[in-house]
């Protein structure tokens, strides 16, 4: 029964979001609430919270798997982009998350097309964009290694975030492999 209340708040919460970002975007309120809500450290804490509403006992069991984010390592180029990098793949591939976290932003953004945002487990918010296709909601809980959507071959834009500061190359690289050496 408590949990089927955390839901309810939750879905409230969300909901009550949208409504007044709707609001904002139809100039009813003059309030920048879509810049409150969205910025990477309101995100996070709206990540925790959810986290914490929902979090179940789990027993956790180790288990090995080839699927993850080694794909993304394959990468013939990279090229720096906006606050990230574009990623050039010569064939399509699947992405996965790397750990737990929430999908906070799910949808098309000027720059890099269809784009999901996760904020993960540890802190970083990672952005994939111009992706083919998407495969989790908005809002939704991600498990290591689930599927967040298709890319076929061409660029993948990829960013990190965390406390503030933007991922280099290098970081990203170090991130991919070392997120793949835990799972």
């Amino acid at each position: 029964m408590f949990r089927k209340w955390k839901w309810i708040v939750m879905t409230l919460l969300v909901a009550a979001i949208m409504l007044v970002i709707r609001l904002e975007d139809n100039g009813i309120l003059k309030t920048p609430i879509r810049q409150l809500v969205t910025t990477s450290a309101d995100m996070t804490y709206l990540s925790e919270l959810g986290q914490s509403l929902l979090k179940k006992e789990e027993k956790k069991i180790t288990v090995s798997s080839d699927i993850g984010q080694s794909d993304l390592l394959s990468f013939a180029n990279a090229e720096e982009f906006e606050e990230g990098y574009l990623l050039q793949y010569e064939v399509g591939l699947p992405v996965y998350t790397g750990q737990e976290g929430l999908v906070v932003f799910t949808g098309h953004t000027k720059y890099t097309g269809k784009t999901m945002t996760i904020s993960y487990a540890d802190g970083t918010t990672v952005s994939y964009g111009m992706l083919d296709s998407l495969a989790q909601l908005p809002y939704t809980s991600v498990k290591s290694n689930d599927l967040i959507g298709m890319k076929e071959s061409g660029q993948l834009y990829m960013s990190i975030e965390k406390n503030n500061i933007h991922y280099t190359l290098e970081e990203i690289v170090q991130w991919l492999q070392t997120d793949e050496n835990e799972n």
